[in-house]
């Protein structure tokens, strides 16, 4: 008895679909004519019900068209037929900016749900700010639900832009309450969306006039400028004519007087008080500037010397590096100056051996606590000294000893104290540690010269960044025990000392890495990640991250300073 076997031939529907293209365009066995403003389209009435459920109801519902041989389908241009036709006997179809609306009408009409589904992705995937409110306006008149979901994420991401559009005017008041509401809105800066609520009123005053105290009332204007509150915004039209607004307006200048009477606003998704970022490698390389709005990368300037690798502190808006580093055991001359985001300038000379430091800005000084200090041969010594430079004389003075032998630490300035936390523990005259890290946190008064213990980090870092916000130390990152890569976050309590790790990790392991305070939020860089940037929400415990990769960056810890 023979096997059987279930054969196939690849090219057979292709073949059959190419048949019945060119019996369309001769008319051959055509049984059937679509009429669309006046032009006739031949076509097979099994292919047509098989393509669209509004032709297989039509041919298959006992109505007059089930029997007639020409039919007129009036709702639909001839220009949108033509490309249906086409797309059901060939599946392809031209899409361009001039063709979308009456096709998407013919295809919804028609119910022919290939191509509709073609012309959705289509306009999915072309969203920009120029096209996203028409689009918009095309997904609610066809419910395609998806797309206005990525309109609305368009004008939100594009705020700016958006928002100053004629259309956007057109905007019904719940839209646009929704609209000004929203924490995802991205925009340079809150006056944005106030401008925008005026502009909106004011395109039909009378009629909208009566909607400007509930717009109004989702401003953030705690992180409005002052003198844009106190000289445009109190003094606006509508603001002095509806009370509710004149108090909004008082309070959040009052806020800028005492703060602490105040609940925060909870800043929107890309409301950053910076443009900005500007990273600062600690060895020889293009300093970079990342554009928070366009988000992409550019080079400044190059910085150092080969084989460099520097201390650095951000004080009062200007970037500080000192060293004196070591090649093959001799020590080089050392590195201080300063780069005002333009050039940099040459400083004078530190007095005191400090290399892999940690570096804090206190009250005006800047403060270089123990680290590295000297190699002979087979010795290696530690610096315990505290060195305070003067920006405004430029004059080096030695201050007193360090606590503990420690590299690679981290230090940060709250009012007079410096909070020196993490590195590796070292002991004179020893082989250099490398490998294991401590949490300790010591604390050093700078006006009575005293230190305090404080309470341990819940992990020991090296190299890590630390930060003061509100109240709070935030360490992130760094390095632990062994070189392994950390991701987890944590934050002291200044007033009691405790520590407490965050409940979300970095998205990424930053290794070494530098950090700055950004608004109501702190911006990362690290060594691991060339590039990237992570950015954490204090107000909803939140990352966001930039992954823009940047090839000529150095992979080192750096300095990262808000613009």
């Amino acid at each position: 008895m023979a096997c059987s076997k279930l054969l196939s031939s690849n090219g057979h529907f292709d073949t059959i679909m190419n048949m019945l293209s060119k019996q369309q365009d001769s008319g051959r066995y055509c049984d059937v004519t679509l009429v669309a403003e006046g032009q006739n389209f031949p076509a097979h009435r099994a292919i047509l019900a098989a393509s669209s459920k509004y032709f297989d109801t039509m041919f298959n519902s006992q109505m007059k068209e089930e029997f007639e041989k020409v039919i007129e389908i009036k709702e639909v241009t001839k220009f949108a037929m033509e490309k249906v036709i086409t797309f059901i006997y060939t599946n392809k179809f031209l899409f361009s900016e001039e063709n979308i609306n009456e096709v998407l009408y013919a295809a919804s009409l028609m119910q022919v749900q290939d191509l509709l589904a073609l012309v959705i992705q289509y306009l999915l995937d072309e969203i920009s700010p120029i096209n996203c409110l028409h689009y918009r306006q095309l997904g609610k008149l066809y419910s395609l639900n998806d797309l206005v979901t990525e309109c609305d994420r368009c004008i939100c991401d594009n705020f700016d832009q958006v928002s100053t559009q004629e259309k956007f005017f057109e905007t019904d008041e719940e839209e646009m309450e929704k609209f000004v509401s929203s924490g995802e809105l991205v925009m340079k800066s809150e006056e944005i969306v106030y401008e925008c609520i005026v502009g909106w009123v004011k395109h039909d005053l009378q009629t909208r006039k009566q909607y400007f105290p509930t717009l109004f009332k989702h401003l953030r204007l705690q992180y409005m400028d002052a003198d844009y509150l106190y000289q445009k915004i109190r003094k606006e039209e509508l603001v002095l004519e509806f009370l509710d607004c004149r108090y909004l307006v008082d309070d959040a200048i009052y806020f800028y007087v005492k703060p602490d009477l105040f609940e925060k606003q909870k800043p929107r998704k890309g409301h950053y008080p910076c443009k900005e970022l500007i990273f600062v490698p600690n060895k020889k390389q293009n300093i970079a500037c990342y554009n928070m709005k366009e988000r992409k990368w550019s080079s400044l300037q190059d910085v150092g010397e080969p084989e460099q690798s520097v201390m650095f502190i951000v004080h009062e808006e200007k970037v500080y590096c000192f060293d004196y580093f070591h090649v093959n055991l001799h020590l080089k001359a050392n590195v201080s100056k300063c780069f005002n985001g333009i050039q940099w300038e040459n400083l004078a000379r530190m007095i005191n051996y400090h290399s892999d430091a940690a570096v804090a800005s206190i009250q005006g000084e800047i403060f270089i606590f123990g680290g590295l200090s000297h190699m002979n041969r087979n010795y290696i010594y530690f610096a315990n000294t505290i060195s305070k430079y003067n920006p405004n004389n430029n004059t080096w003075l030695k201050v007193g000893p360090a606590k503990l032998f420690r590299t690679e630490a981290t230090a940060v300035g709250v009012g007079n104290v410096a909070y020196i936390c993490g590195g590796y523990e070292q002991v004179n005259d020893h082989e250099r540690n490398t490998t294991t890290v401590c949490a300790k946190v010591e604390m050093y008064d700078t006006v009575n010269n005293t230190w305090e213990e404080g309470k341990n980090m819940k992990k020991g870092r090296a190299s890590c960044a630390a930060v003061h916000f509100d109240g709070k130390i935030f360490a992130f990152g760094g390095f632990g025990s062994n070189n392994t890569l950390l991701s987890s976050g944590e934050f002291m309590n200044i007033a009691d000392g405790v520590w407490t790790m965050l409940t979300n990790n970095i998205p990424f392991q930053l290794g070494k890495v530098s950090a700055c305070c950004v608004g109501d939020h702190i911006a990362m860089y690290g060594s691991s990640k060339p590039g990237h940037i992570a950015l954490y929400n204090t107000n909803n415990k939140e990352w966001r991250t930039f992954k823009e990769e940047a090839q000529n960056l150095f992979n080192g810890r750096g300095c990262l300073m808000a613009k």
